[in-house]
C-alpha cells in the first residue's frame, strides 16, 4: 500500500515539474482592420497532438471562438473572423475586424492527450484602448543569450571591416 502512495506522489511531482504548461498569454493589435492577435505560449515534453480552445466572456456565459476540444461548439459571431496559427510552443488566435463589441476576458485552454498534465488554462482581459501594436520577431525578444548573438554577429563585423 505504501508503494502505491509513493508512486502516486512521484507522478504528481513529475506532472507539475515537466509537463505541458502555458507560459504566457498576451494580446496585441496587428495589421489593418485592426486584427487582434492573442499569443498562447506553452511548453511541453511530448510530440503528441495539441488541442486548444479559445473563449471570450463579456457579461454572461463564455462564447467559444475556436476549439479542437469541442469541435461543434463555436459562436457564429466569430465563424468567419477567427483563425489560428500553430507552431511548437505557440498557438495564436487571430480575430479580424476587432471592434468594441469584442472586448472582454479571453481564455486559452490547451490539452495534449497522452501528456501527464491536466488541461492548462489562462485568461487575459482585453480592452481596445489599452492594446499595444504587435512587434516583429527579433533575436533580442526570443530569449537568445548575448554570447550567442555576439558569436553570430562576428562574421558580419569581419565582413564590414570592423574587426
Amino acid at each position: 500500500m505504501n508503494y502505491l502512495l509513493s508512486f502516486t506522489a512521484i507522478l504528481v511531482v513529475l506532472q507539475e515539474a515537466s509537463g505541458q504548461k502555458i507560459t504566457s498569454w498576451t494580446a496585441c493589435l496587428s495589421g489593418p482592420g485592426p486584427k487582434l492577435r492573442l499569443d498562447c505560449r506553452y511548453q511541453n515534453i511530448t510530440d503528441n497532438k495539441l488541442r486548444y480552445e479559445f473563449k471570450v466572456k463579456r457579461e454572461r456565459e463564455p462564447q467559444v471562438i475556436l476549439s479542437t476540444m469541442n469541435v461543434n461548439l463555436f459562436s457564429e459571431k466569430y465563424h468567419n473572423r477567427a483563425s489560428t496559427l500553430i507552431g511548437r510552443g505557440l498557438v495564436q488566435l487571430h480575430l479580424e475586424r476587432f471592434n468594441a463589441s469584442d472586448v472582454g476576458q479571453y481564455t486559452c485552454a490547451l490539452s495534449i492527450p497522452g501528456d501527464l498534465t491536466i488541461n492548462q488554462t489562462a485568461t487575459i482581459n482585453v480592452h481596445k484602448d489599452k492594446l499595444l501594436r504587435c512587434g516583429g520577431a527579433s533575436t533580442l525578444t526570443m530569449s537568445t543569450s548575448w554570447p550567442l548573438i555576439m558569436l553570430l554577429s562576428l562574421p558580419l563585423l569581419q565582413f564590414g571591416g570592423f574587426l
